[in-house]
């Protein structure tokens, strides 16, 4: 179902993710101001959209679907269980973008489904990490070698995740411990192995720099914003590709 209005949102809001999936990759940083011009030409296109099909049938629900999920969404950013941006993203593409004008109308919504897809996407960053690691002849826990890999200790600084091993010295003698799995989940939320904290606070973390500083190499997690399988998502669900309508019609 073609909508001229929508369309133009739906190009709006997606060099908008684009712009910032860039932004957030370079720097894990968006700029407030990214939003605005989608925005405005979203909300436009969305009101004369909606005037123009709110009779067609299901139409009220899909609405009612929309606001519903941007009001999650924003909750969950509030919790803490979501980034700002990538609340901020998928709250304009549910009010702006509330279905593709590019294909047929895919279930429940097409912020759920881009939501849905970045899931699936995700799925290849351990499967490459492991290839990866594999093909490199790196080895460590294997849920690390899923989700990071080995640099150089002088290049932290500048990478983005989480020190994924515990670096001290003895007698002038560097070691290395890895992070035990069930403690990862809250040793890797600390301030002290996020890799930004060393960018910021340098003069904090003077010591564990000083440390990394004499190591070969060391691990560290692979982050990848969520902006990045979410404008992927988002760009297979414009074009009528959503994994929750090829996972329906398998169970179905």
């Amino acid at each position: 179902m073609f909508s001229l209005p929508l369309a133009v949102s739906a190009v709006a809001v997606l060099l908008t993710f684009l712009a910032a999936a860039v932004q957030d990759w370079k720097t894990r940083t968006v700029y407030r101001a990214t939003w605005y011009p989608a925005a405005v030409v979203g909300g436009i296109g969305a009101v004369l959209f909606w005037i123009e099909y709110i009779h067609v049938p299901g139409a009220f629900f899909v609405l009612l679907l929309s606001l519903v999920f941007a009001a999650l969404c924003w909750i969950f950013a509030v919790l803490g269980m979501f980034g700002k941006a990538d609340a901020k993203a998928l709250v304009l593409l549910s009010l702006a973008v509330p279905v593709t004008p590019f294909a047929a109308w895919i279930f429940p919504s097409l912020a759920v489904s881009t939501l849905v897809n970045a899931g699936i996407l995700s799925l290849a960053v351990p499967l490459f990490c492991l290839g990866y690691n594999l093909c490199k002849g790196n080895r460590a826990p294997f849920w690390l070698m899923c989700s990071g890999t080995p640099v150089a200790g002088s290049s932290v600084k500048g990478r983005f995740g989480f020190l994924a091993e515990t670096v001290t010295e003895e007698n002038g003698v560097i070691k290395k411990e890895f992070v035990r799995v069930r403690d990862s989940l809250f040793s890797l939320k600390s301030p002290m192995r996020h890799t930004r904290t060393f960018r910021e606070h340098p003069e904090a973390c003077a010591d564990i720099l000083r440390l990394l500083e004499k190591c070969g190499a060391v691990w560290v997690t692979v982050g990848i914003p969520l902006l990045v399988p979410l404008t992927a998502g988002l760009i297979f669900a414009l074009l009528g590709i959503s994994a929750v309508d090829i996972l329906l019609s398998l169970l179905l």
